[in-house]
């Protein structure tokens, strides 16, 4: 007797780390998809079409949720979060003026520093200026809404501050101030403010 039939196997497709609505904190995770099976004796043999979409399935509670649930950031980079932003909102404005200028360099990379990457020099600094500009817009938007205005703020504070380390702010420094301000969710008011109070604190 021969015994055949049809049977879904699921497959890991990538593992990781995420924070996990059921656990209510960092959990491991398989990121999985269903792939339709014909069976030789209750045995997988010819793989066919896959069935249904990627899920994400916590490794703790077995829960399963859509793919969308990985952009919730977790518990490490939350923490890492206002020191990326940083380092993002300082390298824009930064090449948006004299990026080579020696003083807002090294108050740069002491800024980053300071915020809790110790290990930030001047060739981090360099990378962080090649990256595409549009590339860092989507990515500080997305991570933005995770910090409190008051933490965005500063965040733009700072990069001004820079910014007027040689002088006053150009108009193209000026115009990118107030897209990083955007991304990071603040008001054009917010923005405003912001600049000013740099200005205020830098003499110009």
């Amino acid at each position: 007797m021969i015994i055949f039939g049809w049977r879904v196997v699921f497959f890991t497709l990538t593992r990781g780390v995420f924070h996990c609505p059921d656990c209510g904190g960092d959990r491991d995770y398989r990121r999985r998809q269903g792939r339709n099976f014909f069976t030789l004796f209750f045995i997988p043999v010819i793989p066919l079409m896959k069935t249904g979409g990627e899920f994400v399935e916590c490794d703790t509670c077995h829960g399963r949720w859509s793919p969308g649930v990985l952009d919730v950031p977790t518990t490490a980079q939350l923490a890492l979060m206002p020191a990326m932003l940083l380092r993002m909102a300082i390298a824009q404005v930064l090449r948006s003026g004299d990026y080579t200028h020696a003083a807002a360099r090294t108050r740069a990379v002491g800024v980053v520093r300071e915020a809790g990457e110790r290990g930030y020099d001047d060739a981090a600094l360099n990378a962080d200026l090649g990256r595409p500009f549009d590339e860092v817009r989507v990515e500080m938007g997305r991570a933005s809404s995770a910090l409190a205005p008051e933490a965005r703020e500063s965040i733009l504070r700072a990069a001004a501050e820079i910014a007027l380390t040689d002088g006053p702010l150009s108009v193209s420094e000026e115009e990118t101030l107030s897209a990083v301000g955007a991304d990071l969710g603040l008001t054009r008011v917010q923005v405003t403010g912001v600049v000013s109070l740099a200005r205020q604190a830098s003499g110009h």
